[in-house]
């Protein structure tokens, strides 16, 4: 899932894999060997793709497939543990409505 999504990833960016072993620090035969699945990133090569590409460590591994930007603390809210799916829910028209009226 890695490969696939890091290609994609990589085009969008309108990089070539030499540049993008650059930014790893890594060799171009690695980049190619990732995207093709044929060799997994340690972890902190992983970490320097999300970071690059600022799109979460859960989108990269495909465990979601909605892009959500890395990680910063000001990009997220913190919710209630007890908060129900119907306030979840209220909560994202709301933001929906908010996009709406920028627009």
């Amino acid at each position: 899932m890695i490969g696939e999504r890091l290609k994609q990833l990589r085009k969008e960016k309108g990089i070539s894999q030499r540049e993008l072993a650059e930014v790893l620090g890594v060799r171009k035969p690695a980049v190619s060997l990732y995207e093709t699945d044929k060799n997994d990133p340690h972890d902190p090569i992983k970490v320097k793709m999300a970071k690059y590409f600022d799109i979460s460590l859960d989108y990269l591994l495909g465990v979601v497939d909605k892009p959500v930007r890395f990680y910063d603390e000001n990009n997220f809210l913190e919710l209630p543990k007890d908060i129900t799916d119907s306030e979840k829910e209220l909560l994202q028209k709301f933001v929906d409505f908010i996009i709406f009226i920028r627009e």
